[in-house]
């Protein structure tokens, strides 16, 4: 529109300032040319907007928008069990690699109809790695290297609420981890997910069977499944949702997150039942105006046919601040006690420190975490095991 105007003004001006007469051919002739380049411009014009309007990725249905999103998440895993050190080049199962594909369609202004497929590639999980990868007889690093995390279609109606219908999450998932840190991607109350598969090794030298992960839990709901699910509307910040999974387990979750004067606040609260055991979690976190934030969790669980009953809680003190123009740089320290997870008596306990730099114009975040694990048992006597995780999530 700026060019046609321009063009406009300059034509006439020449006009004007043109002081020999024109005839009548002439001018006929001038307006022609005049009306040519007009209509060439306002071309160039469609075709610049279409070129801008047009998205990078299209549906194979015109009526549905597509979206391609993931993240690549990469570090450097170096644990010591009080013996032994050990160097591992990781993925980092906080948040792992992964690519997701959404497409959506609205037949009605308060009706979404949506497709998840999302998938996650781990190679060499911190979750997995541990003393005996690569080594003759041990693990195969990768194992849990393609795997499905969603694949699912949901119904989202701005007043009756959503349905959602395959793997996904289920209504009790993520509630022990409310978490306004920023520091989740180096560590947050599923704390054996930085070294979980590290074997803890006795007092005597010997390594032992007992993994980081088998000693320490969140009991975070029932996680990822196949399942039928439905979140009523927010009301306030709170909202239900239920869930109904495969293998005879279901579950109920409150849910809320509002803003207020100085603070926000987020929290869960979750019951969740199997053919073998039921359990109660939940978690907060709230974040003030000043960067500020505290975060708790805990669980309890009951399983039938057994004496050893888990139950957890965490607790996360962070401050987060904007030192740098380039993101937030968010800092906290943690610890994690877990009871009776392994065995009855089992007293499992860690500590660690986070830190986490935003960097937004490359969409990356650079992490590390530094953690320590104990476990005591009855009868028997283990070295602590020490992990320090350093890497970076670039998203796309």
């Amino acid at each position: 529109m700026h060019m046609k105007k321009t063009l406009i003004c300059t034509a006439v001006g020449l006009f004007i300032a043109n002081s020999a007469p024109l005839f009548a051919g002439e001018v006929d002739d001038l307006k022609a040319q005049v009306q040519k380049l007009m209509t060439r411009v306002e071309q160039l014009e469609n075709q610049k907007t279409a070129a801008d309007s047009k998205p990078t990725v299209t549906s194979g249905e015109k009526q549905v928008r597509l979206s391609i999103s993931g993240q690549v998440n990469r570090g450097l895993l170096i644990t010591d069990d009080g013996e032994e050190t050990d160097y591992h080049n990781v993925d980092n199962d906080a948040s792992s690699t992964r690519i997701r594909f959404i497409g959506e369609a609205d037949p009605t202004d308060e009706l979404t109809v949506g497709t998840a497929i999302e998938v996650q590639f781990e190679s060499n999980s911190t979750a997995d790695v541990s003393q005996l990868t690569r080594e003759t007889g041990g693990p195969t690093p990768g194992t849990d290297n393609f795997t499905q995390r969603r694949l699912e279609v949901y119904f989202d109606h701005k007043r009756f609420g959503k349905l959602w219908l395959g793997q996904g999450w289920t209504a009790s998932e993520g509630t022990s981890e409310a978490d306004l840190s920023g520091t989740a991607l180096a560590g947050y109350s599923d704390t054996d997910i930085l070294a979980g598969g590290t074997f803890f090794r006795g007092s005597n030298g010997v390594l032992s069977a007992i993994t980081v992960k088998s000693v320490l839990t969140n009991l975070d709901g029932l996680g990822r499944d196949d399942r039928i699910r439905y979140d009523t509307p927010s009301f306030g910040g709170l909202k239900l949702a239920t869930s109904l999974v495969d293998g005879d387990a279901w579950d109920v979750a409150a849910l809320y997150s509002s803003a207020f004067p100085g603070f926000k606040l987020v929290g869960a609260l979750a019951y969740a039942q199997t053919s073998s055991s039921d359990q109660v979690n939940g978690s907060a976190s709230i974040l003030l105006d000043n960067g500020l934030n505290f975060t708790l969790g805990a669980g309890d669980q009951d399983k039938d046919g057994t004496s050893a009953d888990p139950n957890f809680y965490y607790a996360k003190l962070g401050y987060r601040a904007s030192w740098f123009s380039v993101g937030k740089t968010s800092l906290s320290v943690d610890y994690h006690q877990t009871d009776d997870a392994g065995v009855l008596g089992d007293d499992a306990s860690s500590y660690g420190l986070q830190l986490v730099q935003e960097i937004k114009p490359w969409a990356t975040e650079a992490y590390a975490g530094l953690r320590n694990y104990s476990l005591d048992r009855p009868g028997s006597n283990f070295e602590d095991v020490s992990a320090l995780l350093a890497g970076v999530r670039v998203k796309f």
